[in-house]
């Protein structure tokens, strides 16, 4: 008798934890089906890059050089493509003839002591001269242009970092520990409001790290149009909270 409860103990137990078994990896198989990883070299490249991509802020009559201001935080960017492609800018862009959803804007050494002027912010520290193609060819798929990859080393790499490659290199490791979810265009083209609120928490269900602190979501059109998505990180690229006076 003692050896069958035993026995109908221990086949319980195993069945416990094949049960367990399954059940984590239908959720953790579920969360990788969501996410969208980057691959750096499945996305849509041009035939042929571009020759003429420098950034020259002394030519720029909006571009202005600050390097004064303390680096107190950085801030990763991610732009909503299909909403970038709909402006006067984006519409004839590489970027804009394929399907990109989430792509980075940038990532940008930020400072506390803002004031009352975006001009504040760190930029513009030096000018360089334009970066290997072998490095736009590189990061592509993350950033799917060479003017801007070129414009945001300039305008904010060059206020941290020593080369280019270290910048992206930055870039590339923050934004793949970030999971994607699939769902935005779902979201975005739901009529129900309180679409910030939903996009926010399809983040933090793929992303149990993050806290809902630590994401800022830029909605304009009375909270219709995806713009941008920003997170937040300290000087050793620990996620912060984001607030709307950074």
């Amino acid at each position: 008798m003692t050896n069958n409860r035993l026995r109908c103990l221990i086949i319980s137990i195993s069945i416990g934890l094949i049960v367990v078994f399954i059940v984590g990896a239908i959720i953790y198989l579920a969360r990788q089906s969501e996410r969208k990883t980057i691959d750096y070299d499945a996305c849509p490249r041009p035939k042929q890059f571009a020759t003429d991509y420098d950034f020259d802020y002394t030519k720029k009559t909006n571009e202005y050089r600050n390097t004064n201001s303390s680096i107190d935080y950085f801030r990763l960017s991610l732009s909503w493509s299909p909403t970038f492609c709909k402006t006067q800018n984006g519409k004839n862009l590489f970027q804009c003839q394929h399907s990109f959803g989430f792509v980075v804007h940038g990532l940008w050494p930020s400072t506390f002591k803002k004031g009352s002027s975006s001009h504040s912010h760190p930029r513009n520290c030096r000018n360089e001269k334009p970066m290997p193609i072998e490095i736009i060819r590189k990061y592509f798929c993350m950033m799917p242009s060479e003017n801007l990859m070129q414009g945001e080393w300039e305008k904010h790499g060059t206020c941290y970092w020593e080369k280019p490659e270290e910048y992206f290199e930055q870039i590339k490791s923050l934004y793949s520990k970030i999971n994607i979810p699939n769902g935005i265009h779902e979201i975005l083209n739901d009529q129900r409001n309180s679409k910030r609120e939903r996009i926010r928490q399809s983040f933090l269900n793929l992303n149990p790290e993050l806290k809902s602190e630590n994401i800022d979501i830029n909605i304009g059109n009375r909270g219709k149009t995806l713009k941008e998505i920003g997170f937040c990180y300290d000087r050793s690229f620990n996620h912060i909270a984001c607030n709307h006076n950074m």
